[in-house]
């Protein structure tokens, strides 16, 4: 699954990734993204991420879709 979206950075609970999708959706990227990808990660940023969204997951932070990213790229 491919989204389009802006990057953003909450810092809460240690800090994670989201990622405001286009249209208007909130996914979690969590922390894993932080290890895979660190040179693209900036708050504002607009990427499009590739992974799979975890509908039923749930984590400590409680925002969001859960999603494993694989990659991803600047939207140009």
């Amino acid at each position: 699954m491919k989204i389009q979206g802006t990057l953003r950075y909450v810092n809460l609970e240690g800090g994670f990734w989201t990622l405001q999708s286009d249209d208007d959706v909130v996914y979690n990227l969590g922390r894993l993204l932080d290890a895979q990808c660190t040179a693209r990660l900036a708050d504002g940023r607009r990427v499009e991420v590739e992974g799979t969204a975890d509908e039923g997951g749930f984590g400590i932070h409680m925002h969001g879709t859960a999603f494993v990213a694989t990659s991803v790229a600047d939207v140009i």
